[in-house]
């Protein structure tokens, strides 16, 4: 608790590449008006490392409002690694799981790679590193194929459930 008030929530989004990550966070933040960090976005246009985006995560957090990262999550170790920053920082952090089944995502990467051993080739890339959330971790789970209103009203009912 800060002053008497419950800990504010970093949301932490992870989930197979072309799940839906990016778009259930951007809708998310919009609706709930809440910063979010891309963090392969920062990393591929503003060649941003991972140090440089935890830094500008610590900044962000002094406003002690909920925050949205998408791409610091996808091994266990990352996101143990997130957890205990944002507990540093007097967060309570969830983990939101997008899931997608595989012919979607297989299509998406094939729309937007255009050459199929294009998209075969990223999607491998993107799987070899993603880790499943453990038993432990119990992050809320979506759907990457609902719309960004049934992803939302589902995720602030799950996470009226954690007051």
């Amino acid at each position: 608790m800060t002053n008497g008030k419950k800990k504010p929530y970093a949301i932490l989004v992870f989930g197979a590449p072309m799940s839906g990550k990016t778009s259930f966070a951007e809708h998310f933040s919009t609706s709930i008006e809440a910063p979010f960090i891309n963090f392969d976005k920062l990393s591929r246009e503003q060649k941003l490392s991972r140090k440089s985006v935890v830094e500008f995560i610590r900044i962000i957090s002094r406003g002690k409002q909920t925050i949205i990262v998408e791409g610091m999550g996808e091994t266990e170790s990352n996101r143990e690694e997130m957890r205990k920053l944002f507990d540093e920082l007097g967060y309570q952090t969830v983990l939101i799981w997008v899931q997608t089944d595989m012919n979607a995502i297989k299509q998406r990467m094939l729309h937007r790679y255009k050459k199929l051993a294009d998209a075969k080739a990223a999607l491998s890339a993107s799987y070899e590193h993603l880790e499943a959330p453990t038993e432990d971790e119990t992050p809320i789970v979506i759907s990457g194929k609902h719309t960004p209103q049934t992803q939302i009203k589902n995720v602030l009912s799950r996470l009226a459930d954690l007051k």
